[in-house]
């Protein structure tokens, strides 16, 4: 393969959207992978090197931390996210929502993304590398 193959491959190689039927709920919601570029900045946007205890510490100190997290996941059919999570009045409005809400909704939403986030076997094999 030479650059431009791979340049060409990698361009076809955008991330798609996929549906979520969460359990009793009417309608679908989206999700998609994150894009190196979403990984990218969310990682300058970091202040420490300590990434796990730092979404520690930002649960204990931000009251609308479950629904940032939920807002960066769920999209409409277009990809386009559905919630901007910097906006507090809109995270108000989601953690609403959510505080009588089954921890299992935000389970389904992230045990979903994860999937999608998790590499594939041709990924994790050195054929796939």
């Amino acid at each position: 393969m030479n650059r431009e193959q791979f340049l060409k491959n990698l361009r076809a190689s955008k991330v798609q959207i996929h549906p979520l039927q969460l359990e009793g709920w009417s309608g679908l919601v989206y999700l998609r992978p994150q894009t190196l570029g979403e990984i990218r900045d969310s990682l300058m946007r970091a202040d420490t090197d300590d990434l796990e205890g730092d979404a520690r510490s930002k649960i204990k100190t931000d009251s609308l931390f479950l629904a940032r997290s939920i807002a960066r996941l769920v999209r409409d059919e277009a990809g386009e996210l559905l919630f901007d999570a910097d906006n507090d009045a809109e995270m108000g409005e989601l953690m609403a929502g959510l505080a009588d809400t089954a921890p299992g909704i935000s389970r389904q939403l992230n045990d979903a993304w994860n999937a999608l986030n998790e590499p594939t076997k041709a990924e994790v094999t050195p054929e796939g590398n």
